[in-house]
């Protein structure tokens, strides 16, 4: 095993320094404690290791990819201290930095982790499973570790991508330039093997990705029925962005496949373990108020243009507004007023409350009074002066009962990040 990983940490030294990478939008903190990335599988999670690793002298750079198949054999020993024993053999007068890429394919990889953070080690990790790697985060790494979320391209990083430099004068004359950029990344999502390809090959691409994720990460791993899996991620695509409950999901299912309640739950509730799905919930007091209804969001805007035949853009838009909401804040709800009108999102932060409406366009009337209406109701409510809609390219700002509303573009709120 020796020779096979030192084989390995002079390939990925080589190869590391060799990559020409986009810079992310991401401040990783500098810290003592173990770096811990995860995230859907490629949204960058490797590409944002790399470029650490390209911050250092290659010759201490140790890099494993617990998916390169030569490194299975590690789960048979009963120790992995093999791993800086060949890096030593290759680098004795250096201290490794330990970069080890989709961990949870290790066994028992967080008491490694932890023993090798007592002796001193610096270490980045990624993982691509939520509640694995969240759980084992809790329970084992607790104080030792700093974890951040990688998600696929934003949109600002969507046109670095694609060489595409926005100057504050192309706001104004390179308007419609802009707008059609989005659009094509509202349809076809952030994944950089999906922005690289051409129109004809992106559903390819984006299928492969979503393959992957579905048979590798779900399938295989929990042991499910492919179909009744297919059935359930079809059924939410085709409701994405509506509020539902999992018996009425099931329910459906039930109507063209024989299962049960029960076990339609249990599929669902896997779907955010590879970070697929998030759901978000209703703002309310009472815990079970709050379980019984739900809206859940696709991590890509790809996986949408995957599971359904008609482009529908305000779904699409919504979905990729929660997105853009999910990198910046961790308690987003949708909120209810007393007299059952919804807005979208109510974002809850210690010092930030805020309630957004994803609405793709208003020129409609019945559209812009249901948006307006039901954002100043639910200002009201919760004592807001201010409310904002998101819109696919209109801007006003409107004053009505001495509320403010903002109606912003949606790219150019998507351009900050």
């Amino acid at each position: 095993m020796i020779e096979i990983l030192k084989r390995i940490i002079l390939e990925n030294q080589e190869l590391i320094s060799g990559k020409s990478l986009l810079a992310r939008n991401y401040s990783i903190p500098e810290t003592d404690h173990i770096t811990v990335l995860t995230g859907i599988r490629r949204s960058g999670k490797t590409h944002t290791l790399y470029q650490i690793a390209q911050s250092l002298d290659h010759e201490r750079v140790l890099f494993l990819d617990f998916e390169d198949e030569r490194l299975i054999a590690l789960n048979s020993l009963s120790d992995y201290d093999c791993i800086v024993d060949a890096y030593k053999t290759l680098f004795p007068n250096f201290e490794p930095v330990l970069f080890f890429d989709e961990i949870q394919n290790l066994n028992n990889w967080h008491l490694y982790l932890k023993r090798q953070h007592v002796k001193g080690f610096k270490i980045y990790v990624t993982g691509s499973n939520a509640n694995l790697i969240s759980r084992e985060i809790a329970t084992y790494l607790k104080g030792r570790s700093m974890e951040t979320t990688i998600y696929p391209f934003s949109f600002s990083e969507f046109l670095s991508f694609k060489n595409i430099e926005i100057q504050p004068k192309d706001l104004i004359i390179n308007q419609p330039k802009i707008v059609n950029l989005f659009d094509e990344y509202l349809q076809y999502g952030g994944f950089p093997e999906v922005i690289k390809a051409g129109v004809d090959e992106k559903r390819a691409v984006a299928k492969n990705i979503y393959n992957l994720l579905f048979y590798k990460d779900l399938v295989a791993k929990f042991d499910k029925d492919d179909y009744l899996l297919k059935l359930v991620v079809s059924k939410l695509s085709e409701n994405i962005t509506k509020e539902f409950s999992v018996t009425s999901l099931a329910n459906k299912i039930i109507a063209v496949y024989k299962t049960s309640v029960p076990t339609v739950t249990d599929y669902f509730n896997i779907l955010p373990e590879p970070f697929l799905t998030t759901n978000i919930y209703p703002y309310r007091t009472s815990f079970v108020q709050r379980e019984s209804k739900r809206k859940t969001y696709l991590a890509d805007n790809s996986f949408i243009f995957l599971n359904r035949i008609d482009t529908d853009k305000s779904r699409l838009f919504e979905n990729l507004v929660f997105n853009f909401l999910q990198r910046k804040y961790t308690d987003i709800y949708y909120y209810k007023t007393t007299n059952n009108k919804e807005v979208d999102f109510l974002i809850n932060e210690p010092h930030t409350k805020s309630l957004i409406q994803a609405s793709y366009a208003l020129e409609n009337y019945e559209t812009r009074e249901r948006e307006i209406n039901s954002l100043l109701k639910a200002m009201e409510e919760l004592q807001l002066e201010t409310g904002i809609i998101f819109t696919g390219n209109q801007s006003e700002e409107l004053t009505k009962n001495g509320k403010t509303i903002q109606i912003i573009p949606f790219w150019l709120e998507a351009l900050k990040t």
